[in-house]
């Protein structure tokens, strides 16, 4: 060897321990962030808002210089929209936005308390003068209850105003059902006041009835309206989870309130939201060339309220585990829901809808996030005869059980 050179320093044990203990936390950290991305690209998570077809984005951000082509919510001055379940969630995120857009937004939720406290809050954020008051206000709206649905028509009716807008966005899910989680669940089951099981009785039947009722002032604002009024439904991925059938249609008024032998949380659930969307394409058809369009969507899957009451049958069930299980639960739920949209980002879908150029649009056309159409899950959503059989029996019921309220009443 060279003396005059100094001797090589060879990689000792040591020191290759210490870089593998440096290195191997960031290994960890990119491991978990590329399943975190792949879970949430499966599961129509945050990921979706880009690597969808197109890049919509509320309002004008910082995203604007990241992405060529930024779709935007267009000058909303001189539109109504009403918005239900708008008091939380993705309903309130799509309730601001609209009004931020400069529409003037009725927020319908069935909580006076909790309608007035979004109202509140959507005119601090928007900044609206107190001479402006009209710009957001509350209605009460509860659509386990016919009669609430008549009078929130009969209240807006007497606003005279026009409408531009109607987003069918609230809901109820007592379970995403076996389909989903593996196990099948029957704690949800509940009937409205009208007698309907109560996910078809407010997911679908209060909405459509709803509706009904509106659809003179979205016809008639729809003429003298260039772009016409629109619809949006909100469904759910979880549509493909309804019976095999498509509808049990002789269980949605349950006999003496009883639960019937082939209810399911999940199941109902999601026959209430293939309901959602059917129904969407066939009202679609009803109106069509009356310059009202409809469309339907799966906003993705979001950490909001929704799923309130699982998480209620979630905690009773773990009650008696040890801490470590309950430890361990608890992290896959963190991690978990760290792959899905936020309300704000769960608005998107139906928020493009809501905005966009119907000419990049299809009437009738079922959505996910966020602007991707796509063809249903389930195998019988496309059955344009089970499509008629809904409207129809949509139809009957509520007339049926309105007829009997109104002798009851007079009783």
């Amino acid at each position: 060897m060279c003396q005059l050179c100094p001797p090589t320093k060879l990689p000792t044990k040591e020191s290759n321990s210490s870089s593998l203990h440096l290195k191997f936390p960031f290994v960890v950290a990119l491991i978990a962030l590329s399943i975190q991305v792949a879970l949430s690209e499966i599961l129509c998570g945050w990921t979706k808002q880009y690597t969808s077809p197109i890049y919509f984005s509320p309002s004008k951000d910082w995203t604007s210089y990241l992405f060529r082509t930024v779709h935007h919510i267009p000058d909303m001055t001189g539109k109504v929209a009403i918005v239900s379940g708008s008091n939380t969630g993705i309903g309130y995120e799509t309730a601001l936005e609209l009004a931020r857009a400069g529409a003037q937004v009725i927020v319908a939720a069935r909580s006076d308390t909790r309608g007035l406290d979004a109202v509140q809050r959507i005119r601090q954020e928007i900044s609206a003068e107190e001479d402006d008051s009209d710009s957001v206000q509350y209605m009460n709206l509860d659509l386990a209850s016919l009669a609430s649905v008549e009078n929130f028509a009969k209240n807006f009716a007497k606003l005279n105003l026009d409408l531009h807008l109607l987003v069918l966005n609230a809901g109820v899910m007592k379970s995403p059902g076996e389909h989903f989680i593996g196990e099948a669940l029957t704690e949800g089951f509940d009937i409205t006041e009208n007698g309907f099981e109560y996910h078809i009785g407010v997911n679908h039947i209060g909405h459509a009835y709803l509706t009904k009722l509106l659809t003179k002032q979205l016809k008639a604002t729809a003429a003298k309206n260039a772009d016409g009024s629109r619809i949006v439904s909100v469904s759910s991925i979880a549509e493909e989870g309804a019976p095999e059938s498509g509808f049990q249609f002789e269980d949605w008024l349950p006999v003496d309130g009883t639960m019937p032998s082939t209810y399911e949380d999940g199941a109902f659930y999601g026959q209430s939201k293939l309901a959602n969307l059917m129904y969407a394409t066939e009202l679609s058809e009803n109106l069509n060339l009356t310059g009202v369009s409809v469309y339907s969507c799966h906003p993705g899957v979001i950490t909001t309220e929704l799923s309130r009451y699982l998480d209620n049958v979630f905690e009773e069930k773990n009650a008696n585990k040890n801490f470590l299980v309950k430890a361990l639960i608890k992290g896959v739920g963190v991690f978990f829901n760290s792959a899905l949209f936020d309300p704000r980002g769960g608005a998107l879908t139906q928020l493009h809808l809501a905005t966009a150029d119907k000419e990049g649009l299809v009437n009738g056309g079922f959505y996910h996030p966020v602007g991707r159409e796509m063809t249903p899950s389930h195998p019988q959503a496309q059955n344009a005869t089970l499509r008629n059989m809904l409207w129809t029996e949509t139809e009957k019921i509520i007339a049926t059980r309105n007829w009997t309220g109104r002798i009851r009443n007079m009783l």
